[in-house]
């Protein structure tokens, strides 16, 4: 695992990725500051304690989708492209493999999330006093564990997606169809479930994890959702067990 961990951060640590990584939060910090804090800015509500990380939280609140098909897309290829094959001659434990590269991804996602937190902070602060928002209450101790609690919140939300994502590229191995899948299921399909079951909300994990994500959700949600994510890590892990791989 430590092996697979390490080879995969060597792709992730080169300049360009880094450079994109580095642009994209850049971006980000001060598209979501501008269009959130401007339009807060005559009203109280921006000054209080969570004020600071308000354009973190809003802006990164349904970006869960795009992880998921992310690591549908990472994991599916590494199959439809052969290299999963070639990468188990030379590492040929398959869950140590999966794993390595999970934490990897994981452990890249978890530093770009705490780079964009800090610069949208910048950002929202250096916009706010433009516009005479008082930023007094960002800084204080109860500032500090708001943005401690987003972050805690996005990064729980981006994970869950990323092991649902994974474990869909593992069973299905076809990077269109798990990708097709996965879209499907987690955006439109759910919703109209939504519209026509007062409790989908409650159960299907697409829609919880827009809770999460978005508002905090409960114990409760938290919880299921939890449940999903064990309940696909072991799907993934008895199917990469199973099946041979055979392109």
């Amino acid at each position: 695992m430590n092996a697979t961990f390490h080879a995969e951060l060597i792709k992730l640590r080169r300049p360009r990725v880094l450079a994109i990584t580095v642009a994209i939060s850049f971006l980000f910090a001060v598209g979501s500051a501008l269009a959130v804090v401007l339009p807060a800015a005559a009203g109280p509500a921006l000054e209080r304690a969570g004020g600071a990380t308000e354009a973190f939280s809003t802006g990164l609140g349904f970006t869960g989708i795009l992880v998921f098909v992310l690591f549908i897309a990472n994991f599916a290829a590494e199959f439809s492209q052969g290299t999963f094959r070639t990468l188990l001659m030379r590492q040929p434990r398959r869950l140590s493999l999966v794993a390595g590269k999970m934490a990897a991804l994981l452990g890249f996602s978890a530093a770009a999330l705490a780079v964009t937190l800090v610069l949208t902070g910048i950002a929202s602060t250096l916009v706010a006093v433009t516009q005479g928002v008082s930023t007094g209450a960002w800084a204080s101790t109860d500032g500090l564990a708001d943005a401690v609690g987003d972050y805690a919140r996005v990064s729980l939300s981006w994970s869950a997606w990323a092991t649902l994502g994974m474990a869909l590229a593992v069973v299905v191995r076809s990077a269109p169809i798990a990708l097709g899948t996965g879209i499907a299921w987690s955006g439109p399909f759910e919703h109209l479930l939504q519209d026509a079951w007062a409790g989908a909300g409650d159960w299907l994990p697409g829609l919880l994890l827009e809770s999460v994500n978005g508002e905090g959700g409960g114990a409760r949600d938290v919880g299921v959702v939890v449940v999903y994510v064990a309940l696909a890590a072991v799907a993934a892990a008895v199917t990469l067990r199973a099946r041979d791989v055979t392109v």
